[in-house]
């Protein structure tokens, strides 16, 4: 019998959802806010978490925090009113399986409630609590034959061996995530934990908790003390993801620990010394924060001892096709569909697209082209709809009265007609039809359009 503990400060829900549950067979107990609920916490194991976010002394937040460091394999749903919808997808952010807005009908959180508990079962099934970091078998999962990769790679090796603080630089959907997590497994530091925390999902008021961590009555709700990311990651590496978005203040702080590597945990006097390499990531231009005033200037040459930066993919077309078939491969394993394959004019179709969400939108395209594919070889036809839709995003009168025989001719057709139509400014043309005047200048010398 799954058991599931009900936090909220209006006794009427809390007891309706508590009676709710025991009609389907479940194990309930009750607490009226996140003081009385740890106390419940503290009494044994919980499948499930069921929690408001607001209410005193200590908020669903608080909860949350407490059951991931205590309690990791049980899982945790918050109930918020729409006011606080925001605050309810941090707390997916930072680790809740789920949320619902009150009010809410019996049948939805009763599915929420199964899901969470079908969820926990096959974490449990696949040994998911055991602890420490996964061994790295040496290889750089990052897949291309372009000269920037293979000189990127090459330069992650050497970095990784030397213990320094990296800035890795490129557009959203580069992989500068991977990119970090391959430095850290490839370094002496590699037994140790990789903690990440995306420094733009982070409300400023919890930023500093969340990296330096807080003493109990360090604040309203802060009832134990907890750990933050930098004393988690210990002898390991904190990632710290979108740098250029962490506020003014926190700059400051961090600057402290990279000059004294110790931190302080909110509300305490105590210092305490840590061993933690830091590697950060932005896809902002810092050299122009810093002239702007928005980034520290001393902060920003502490971060790029070492820097990477990941080309976008439109600038390495040789690498397309094979992180195509790379995702492929994968995406054939996961659904056992091991006939699965890309047509050449599927593959020439996805060589002829700028990608502006880069390698993240590369997967997707091919996750869900192989998902929709009706037979065993993936056609242009399957290619996602968003996908097709912006390559040829063009204003109805572009399309009227074309009938192309094959996708080059409907192509070649829409390039001119958006070129008489802006009387040969290409600027304009590139604008209508949504790609960068790189890919323009390729097709127009693939047609033969002068």
């Amino acid at each position: 019998m799954a058991r599931i503990l009900v936090i909220d400060d209006q006794d009427g829900m809390r007891r309706s959802l508590g009676i709710l549950l025991r009609r389907e067979g479940y194990s309930v107990e009750e607490a009226a806010n996140g003081e009385e609920a740890i106390a419940h916490l503290g009494s044994g194991h919980f499948d499930l978490v069921i929690t408001d976010l607001k209410m005193s002394p200590g908020t669903g937040l608080d909860v949350l925090y407490y059951i991931l460091e205590r309690h990791p394999l049980t899982d945790v749903i918050i109930m918020t009113g729409y006011g606080t919808v925001d605050s309810a997808v941090l707390a997916m952010k930072l680790g809740a399986f789920d949320y619902i807005t009150k009010p809410f009908k019996n049948e939805e959180i009763l599915h929420r409630v199964r899901k969470s508990l079908a969820h926990t079962e096959a974490v449990r099934e696949i040994g998911a609590s055991r602890k420490g970091p996964e061994p790295w078998n040496g290889e750089v999962p990052i897949f291309g034959e372009s000269k920037a990769i293979k000189t990127m790679v090459a330069m992650m090796r050497k970095i990784a061996k030397v213990d320094l603080t990296v800035l890795i630089t490129g557009e959203t959907g580069t992989g500068k995530t991977l990119v970090a997590k391959t430095i850290h497994g490839l370094s002496m530091r590699a037994k140790h934990p990789f903690v990440s925390v995306n420094c733009a999902a982070v409300p400023e008021y919890l930023l500093e908790s969340e990296l330096f961590g807080h003493t109990k009555g360090a604040f309203t709700g802060a009832l134990l003390d907890r750990k933050g990311l930098f004393e988690e990651a210990d002898g390991g590496t904190l990632f710290l993801d979108e740098i250029g978005a962490m506020p003014h203040p926190m700059q400051a702080k961090l600057l402290d620990v990279l000059q004294d590597h110790t931190i302080r945990r909110v509300g305490s006097n105590k210092h305490k010394e840590v061993d933690v390499r830091i590697i950060t990531a932005t896809n902002r231009d810092l050299e122009q924060a810093v002239q702007n005033g928005k980034f520290r200037q001393d902060l920003y040459y502490r971060i790029k001892v070492t820097r990477i930066h990941i080309p976008p993919l439109r600038e390495r077309l040789e690498d397309i096709s094979i992180l195509a078939r790379h995702f492929l491969d994968n995406f054939k394993s996961e659904v056992h569909r091991p006939d699965l394959t890309l047509s050449a004019d599927a593959l020439d179709f996805l060589l002829h697209y700028d990608y502006p969400g880069n390698v993240r939108e590369l997967l997707n395209i091919i996750t869900s082209a192989g998902a929709i594919a009706s037979g065993s070889l993936i056609e242009v036809p399957d290619l996602s709809l968003s996908f097709t839709n912006r390559l040829f995003d063009v204003p109805g009168e572009a399309r009227e009265g074309v009938e192309p025989g094959t996708l080059e001719e409907w192509e070649k057709d829409i390039i001119l007609k958006s070129i008489r139509k802006n009387d040969h400014n290409l600027g304009k043309v590139c604008s209508e039809l949504r790609i960068s005047r790189t890919t323009l200048w390729r097709k127009m010398n693939k047609y033969g359009i002068g």
